[in-house]
């Protein structure tokens, strides 16, 4: 099964158990949240690489690179040329993550990838990046899992996006045929992570532990692409919020929801 990403609708989900799953793929800032929830078990201490008690496992590194179809645009934009709707008129893809749009607003504000975080760590950094968000705001289309950013391409929905880079190299595996380029500077970090649903049938867990123990899994094809050591990009683990009583996350869904933003 498939879901939006969404903390709320997998917790509905879970909670409806109409589609039993027994292993679930997602995001590191997801996975963290669900297990705050109870929505996750807690893996025994020999499926972890620490001795930190946590509801996930075997992180695969991803990226958020900006991604365009070759026989609309004819150079190598960037985060800049993302937010030129003058020069490149058309709409916009974007993630639906905090972390992700804003530091992707930042860069295309001129701020270096490696101040990425020191501004977003403060209430005026925060502030700026809103208000270049706004800017494009009238223009994005958002996603929420990888292969709508990879459809939304496909289907000529938007000019440019953000993308899952193994998402989309996988997609293009799928359909030989398309055209699509990633900008391979400025990439935000995407840490994905399996975890196992709460609802999990009793009688499967330990044959789940044990399938894990002796098969890692990897859903995606293998790349030679080392963002992480060859191109500039902002990992979002060295984050933290400038206040611990304020969420990114949450500031970020209440702008969502403003009908006409200032």
């Amino acid at each position: 099964m498939t879901w939006d990403g969404n903390i709320t609708t997998l917790e509905q989900a879970l909670s409806l158990n109409k589609s039993p799953v027994d292993i679930l793929l997602l995001n590191k800032t997801t996975a963290d949240q669900a297990c705050e929830r109870g929505l996750l078990i807690s893996l025994p201490d020999d499926l972890l690489s620490s001795d930190t008690k946590q509801c996930d496992f075997q992180t695969i590194t991803d990226h958020i690179a900006l991604a365009w179809d070759t026989r609309k645009i004819h150079f190598n934009p960037t985060w800049k040329d993302f937010w030129n709707i003058t020069q490149y008129p058309g709409r916009r893809g974007l993630q639906k993550d905090a972390f992700s749009a804003l530091s992707i607003a930042l860069l295309a504000d001129n701020v270096p990838p490696d101040e990425i975080i020191e501004t977003l760590s403060t209430p005026s950094g925060i502030l700026r990046a809103f208000k270049k968000l706004n800017q494009l705001r009238p223009y994005i289309v958002w996603w929420t899992t990888p292969n709508d950013a990879n459809f939304l391409l496909k289907n000529n929905q938007v000019l440019m996006t953000s993308a899952s880079v193994l998402s989309i190299l996988s997609f293009q595996q799928q359909h030989p045929n398309l055209h699509f380029k990633l900008q391979q500077n400025n990439t935000i970090e995407n840490s994905i992570v399996f975890s196992i649903p709460i609802t999990i049938q009793t009688s499967r867990i330990k044959i789940i532990y044990n399938l894990l123990k002796k098969n890692p899994l990897f859903p995606f094809p293998s790349t030679n692409l080392d963002y992480s050591t060859k191109y500039p990009t902002i990992k979002q683990f060295n984050f933290s919020s400038p206040d611990s009583s304020i969420s990114l996350d949450k500031i970020f869904d209440e702008w969502l929801h403003l009908s006409n933003p200032k």
